[in-house]
């Protein structure tokens, strides 16, 4: 083994040899043919996909990734976003500082390129709080009986079967109108769309049937599978693993659960992912019905705290003064707040501070997607001033929680 192991920049004759070592690490299937469609998004223009890796001999014994992506904020505004992806470590070469230093090399380059905000999904939630990723949007994940009861029952008969090609075609814009109000959301390419709706390998799918497309056109779609399964008393005990529910108005969005809800041959529905404020716990009329537990949430480091705060808008007004702490980059001082319906100022400043508090607390509270006053009661940040943590939560506060409906 190299005595001294560094990451090297991905290039295009990378990719399947990168693909092939991600799914290695993440215990997956290492086909040529189910790598392909991840190979295609790697190598989409619109991605602007950026990879380390590094080599011991001609191994690839870690990998890390970034698309070039932007997020919704509050007031409709798109934000450049990194994503960052693919991120593993082998087993024999953990312990050496590999990740810090493909994660490094990777918030330096987000910086570089002018994006405000690093965001990922974390396959072991323990690992990133130390490069200042704090939790931006929490999620539930329901396990719901089929025939759940609701309150106040729409036409089903306004959902309809998708063709890949359908969803392919005008699910995008869909996402698009969900985004103007919805913060925290990132974006989707062409490709991933593709690999969202259209490529389907058997590897996929865990023992499930291929994917079923659904939506109510123009206004919402859903995305499923279905593990058949018999009990042993011989009735139906069939799962319905919902991918996605996406609606731009109440009547789609319920008229979806309720379909995917009271499918034939099923016995229950497993939904992933689901947003803080989700409709759907005051659809049902016994929400622990619906047997909510924490699922992955979607975690923000703040790379440009002045472009991250005045970059999405406001409700309210007022004026705050924190001092963060940033002990990896260079975001640590003492900033001014100073926000209106009007815009926002995030500015240096000399003054004492009204809170102090960590980097990575700073961008959990920066869509309002977790409370400063809940943030002040476990301590992660220190009040300097009396209700100083509720006027932050009064300041940042968002029309809708934040939260996107993919992994990437």
């Amino acid at each position: 083994m190299t005595s001294e192991l560094e990451p090297e920049r991905l290039t295009d004759d990378d990719a399947l040899p990168f693909a092939r070592a991600v799914s290695r690490h993440f215990h997956e299937d290492e086909s040529d043919d189910d790598l392909q469609a991840w190979v295609d998004i790697v190598r989409e223009p619109a991605t602007a996909f950026r990879g380390w890796v590094v080599r011991d001999r001609d191994q690839i014994v870690a990998n890390y990734g970034i698309y070039s992506m932007d997020v919704s904020v509050p007031g409709g505004a798109r934000m450049p976003m990194a994503g960052v992806t693919a991120v593993g470590v082998s087993q024999t070469h953990r312990r050496r500082g590999l990740l810090s230093k493909m994660m490094r090399a990777g918030l330096d380059d987000a910086a570089d390129r002018g994006e405000p905000v690093a965001m990922l999904f974390a396959s072991e939630s323990a690992i990133y709080g130390r490069f200042g990723f704090g939790v931006l949007a929490p999620s539930f994940n329901y396990r719901i009986d089929r025939g759940v009861a609701f309150r106040d029952p729409v036409d089903t008969r306004v959902v309809e079967p998708a063709t890949p090609e359908q969803a392919h075609a005008e699910w995008p814009q869909i996402l698009e109108r969900v985004r103007d109000h919805r913060p925290g959301c990132a974006t989707r390419s062409p490709q991933w769309w593709r690999a969202a709706v259209v490529h389907d390998p058997a590897s996929w799918r865990n023992g499930a049937s291929a994917r079923r497309l659904i939506h109510v056109p123009g206004r919402g779609y859903a995305s499923y599978r279905v593990k058949n399964d018999w009990g042993h008393d011989s009735l139906p005990d069939g799962e319905v693993r919902l991918a996605e529910v996406v609606a731009t108005d109440p009547e789609a969005e319920a008229a979806l659960w309720q379909y995917v809800c009271n499918l034939d041959l099923t016995a229950r529905v497993v939904a992933f992912m689901r947003p803080a404020d989700d409709a759907l716990p005051e659809l049902v009329v016994d929400r622990l019905r619906l047997r909510a537990t924490t699922a992955s949430p979607l975690y923000a480091r703040l790379l440009d705290v002045q472009a991250a705060f005045e970059g999405r808008s406001y409700t309210s007004s007022g004026r705050l003064v924190l001092a963060v702490a940033d002990g990896y980059r260079d975001q640590s001082g003492t900033w001014t707040l100073e926000v209106s319906p009007e815009g926002a100022s995030m500015r240096r400043t000399d003054d004492e501070p009204d809170l102090e508090l960590p980097i990575d607390a700073l961008a959990s509270v920066w869509l309002g997607g977790v409370r400063a006053v809940q943030l002040a009661a476990a301590r992660r940040l220190v009040e300097r001033r009396p209700d100083a943590a509720a006027d932050l939560d009064r300041l940042v506060a968002a029309e809708r929680a934040p939260w996107t409906p993919f992994e990437f």
